[in-house]
């Protein structure tokens, strides 16, 4: 047991920061799984030792007969899903820079960008996207064409480009006034996305949007 504390505290602590902002290679994570499970069973990466029980045994939880281990790869995707999420709900000054450098008219870039960061939460993004969405609040912080706010992006509803949307308005922000959500004549003609908004509560002092 005080080894599997040793991996937990230490090992994996020591690696915390890298995985919060690099996905790691996965031949290079396979290796340090396989380091992980010499110590546990010999104590050192250069002792071999046969291994009792499978490694997918030893990750279960406690409750379920395991020793709660990670996979160094789940840890490392976690981390960098937590940093995306992050990036997507906060509105600090680092997550203000990373949008305007990795993302176009409210969704990330897909052509490639020199960024090692980058390289690594491209693929999440979407992971992180299509499992949130956005409570309306003041509306400052949510593009009206690209964010889910109504459980799917009304792009994706109404079958329309970004580029379609941005000849409409020089902007996405979502407007509202007198508690309403101002929607262009044509989205106004589909029956279905003006019952969903109508649906929305709008709240009567400035509260700022949320990303859940």
């Amino acid at each position: 047991m005080g080894r599997v504390q040793l991996v937990k505290s230490i090992i994996h602590g020591m690696l915390a920061y890298s995985f919060h902002v690099y996905v790691w290679p996965r031949k290079l994570v396979r290796m340090l799984d396989r380091w992980i499970k010499k110590i546990i069973w010999s104590g050192g990466i250069l002792t071999s030792k046969l291994c009792m029980v499978f490694w997918k045994h030893l990750c279960l939880p406690w409750k379920a007969a395991g020793l709660d281990l990670k996979p160094s790869r789940f840890v490392n995707e976690a981390l960098i899903l937590q940093l995306i999420w992050k990036l997507l709900s906060e509105d600090s000054q680092w997550a203000c820079l990373l949008l305007s450098q990795f993302s176009s008219h409210g969704r990330p870039i897909t052509h490639y960008f020199k960024s090692s960061v980058w390289s690594g939460m491209k693929p999440m993004v979407d992971t992180v996207q299509d499992n949130s969405a956005w409570i309306v609040g003041n509306g400052e912080r949510i593009n009206f064409w690209t964010d889910n706010w109504l459980g799917v992006p009304l792009v994706d509803t109404l079958q329309i480009t970004v580029e379609f949307c941005l000849s409409i308005s020089c902007t996405g922000q979502m407007a509202i006034r007198s508690g309403q959500i101002e929607l262009p004549a044509f989205v106004r003609d589909n029956a279905i996305v003006v019952a969903q908004v109508f649906e929305i509560t709008i709240p009567r002092s400035s509260l700022p949007d949320q990303f859940v």
